[in-house]
């Protein structure tokens, strides 16, 4: 009797905990299907965890070599391979002859939102190496597989660190000759939109080019409004233009000439965004990836 007792709790408890995970997510589809905000965070609370899932896939190539630069061309194959076309997202891409130039230089892009990815995984060079916020390196497997390919990690919290560090990057550049991509706004610029549609730059990626006598290549998303928007709660499949700038060369240039160099990237930069922009300009005809 106490065993058939136990059998029947047992079995009451498994039908219990079915009827609950029931109750769940039928909730769960009542609220997408009635909510735009609950489909839009959840769709893109999906689309981050994409990045986590394609980094646990990509582990096991990546302690082949931990820590290579080389690294990051694994990334960009998987995910061209697969999360542009998962979530309907185009790219029409212009300038490419501008990442033939002489190695290495300084990579600066605009920064909307993490669906960056899709067109920064698209165009990052060879040999290439980024410079992400700190808190990025505990973000599961996103920042395990970020330090296996060679990610520059900064502490935004501590100046002292965070110089050391904009130090210790300029010996990496001169020495191992690897290009640095990094988003000169610092934090992302899409929960509030801008009049002059980009935040100020720091100083820190040009203070590396002018110390380490290397190009700056500037490169430019279009506006993701269309069809990526927080305040809109929209995320659609969509078109996005990427322009690659000509290399704005810092020989000769010093530290003092920084502030200057900064502002002038950004307004060129702020120039193309809204020439490339299809809510803000018509745009121009460019090779178009899918």
């Amino acid at each position: 009797m106490a065993d058939n007792g136990y059998s029947s709790t047992g079995i009451l408890g498994n039908e219990h905990f079915q009827a609950l995970v029931l109750i769940f997510f039928s909730a769960l589809a009542i609220v997408l299907a009635i909510s735009k905000t609950a489909r839009f965070y959840c769709k893109y609370w999906i689309f981050n965890s994409t990045f986590g899932i394609l980094g646990i896939i990509v582990l096991p190539v990546l302690m082949l070599s931990p820590g290579d630069s080389s690294n990051a061309r694994w990334a960009g194959i998987l995910t061209r391979m697969t999360v542009k076309h998962i979530y309907g997202i185009k790219l029409k891409i212009c300038g490419w002859e501008n990442l033939k130039e002489e190695r290495p230089f300084i990579i600066v892009c605009n920064h909307q939102s993490s669906v960056d990815n899709i067109g920064m995984m698209e165009v990052i060079p060879e040999n290439t190496v980024c410079m992400m916020k700190k808190s990025l390196k505990y973000a599961g497997p996103f920042g395990l597989a970020a330090i296996l390919c060679g990610t520059i990690f900064v502490d935004r919290s501590n100046p002292e660190k965070a110089k050391q560090a904009l130090e210790d990057t300029v010996q990496i550049i001169l020495k191992e000759k690897v290009n640095l991509w990094m988003f000169p706004e610092g934090h992302r610029n899409m929960m509030k939109q801008r009049e002059d549609h980009m935040l100020p730059f720091k100083k820190g990626a040009f203070n590396i080019a002018v110390k380490a006598q290397v190009p700056i290549v500037p490169i430019v998303l279009s506006s993701q409004e269309p069809f990526f928007s927080f305040s809109q709660r929209r995320f659609t499949k969509g078109l996005q233009s990427i322009e690659i700038l000509p290399p704005i060369p810092t020989k000769g240039l010093t530290v003092e000439d920084v502030p200057d160099l900064a502002e002038n990237v950004r307004l060129k930069m702020i120039d193309t965004f809204v020439r490339i922009s299809p809510n803000l300009s018509h745009g121009n005809s460019a090779f178009v990836k899918g």
